[in-house]
């Protein structure tokens, strides 16, 4: 409780209730406190609004941290992180991360009930039972619902301890999803899914993406239908941008290197 406040009151931040969804990274170095090298070198690209990329690359190519900056989490060494060409520093923390529904790797839930967990953050009174059933729906909830006794309300235990681990996804899914953002933001997100609940996701994606930008950060070569681009990452650098078929071609080919 006495740790410092992200947002203070000296701060004066925009207002942008709405955005384009227009992100760009130009030249974005970041080293983490106490670290030795820089976890991203001179990272320049721009996502128009509406496009669909994915981006790939090993452990510790700078994927994770590329989510951190882009969600605020951390501020860049040199260079700067832009949404519709604004610095994202001026941005209220809240508001930019009203705008990006973020699914992380590693989800984290909280003893209370389904409702609850979904609208986290945003309080259940700006969340109306419409905004919330689509969310459901789009994860693939919709069953789990309809079968409870309690719908909505079904208790989800200490950390999600009552639901399994695709279920825990897919509600850090409708999280994502239920205050329509503009940008989607996606780090493994059927990870803990099946097959079946996996082409069913795609399908519901693609569908509710459509005018939106979108981020998928991905190892599984069955999530790049989502996308149109892929940009692949190594050692904190972009080794590699362009259309979809053209750097899946080139990665079988051995033709992208890695960073030095």
């Amino acid at each position: 409780m006495d740790k410092p406040q992200e947002r203070t009151d000296s701060k004066r931040y925009i207002d942008r209730p709405v955005v384009q969804g227009d992100l760009r990274f130009d030249s974005v170095s970041l080293r983490y406190p106490d670290e030795e090298r820089d976890a991203l070198r001179e990272v320049s690209f721009r996502l128009k609004p509406g496009e669909k990329v994915a981006l790939i690359g090993r452990i510790g190519s700078g994927k994770s941290t590329l989510n951190k900056l882009l969600l605020g989490f951390y501020q860049p060494t040199s260079g700067a992180v832009l949404l519709d060409d604004v610095d994202i520093r001026q941005y209220d923390p809240l508001q930019l991360r009203r705008h990006i529904g973020y699914v992380p790797q590693d989800i984290t839930l909280f003893y209370g009930s389904l409702r609850d967990n979904i609208v986290a953050g945003g309080g259940i009174d700006g969340v109306d039972d419409d905004k919330l059933l689509d969310a459901i729906n789009l994860s693939g909830l919709a069953d789990l619902v309809r079968s409870h006794p309690q719908g909505v309300d079904l208790p989800v235990g200490e950390g999600g301890s009552l639901l399994s681990g695709g279920q825990r996804q897919a509600i850090a899914i409708a999280r994502a999803v239920v205050h329509a953002p503009q940008v989607l933001l996606l780090d493994e997100p059927s990870s803990a899914m099946d097959h079946a609940s996996e082409d069913r996701l795609k399908k519901q994606l693609t569908r509710y993406a459509a005018d939106k930008t979108l981020i998928v950060v991905t190892h599984r070569t069955s999530l790049l239908s989502l996308v149109d681009r892929i940009i692949v990452m190594d050692g904190g650098k972009v080794m590699a941008d362009g259309p979809r078929e053209q750097v899946v071609e080139a990665l079988r080919k051995g033709q992208i290197g890695r960073a030095s």
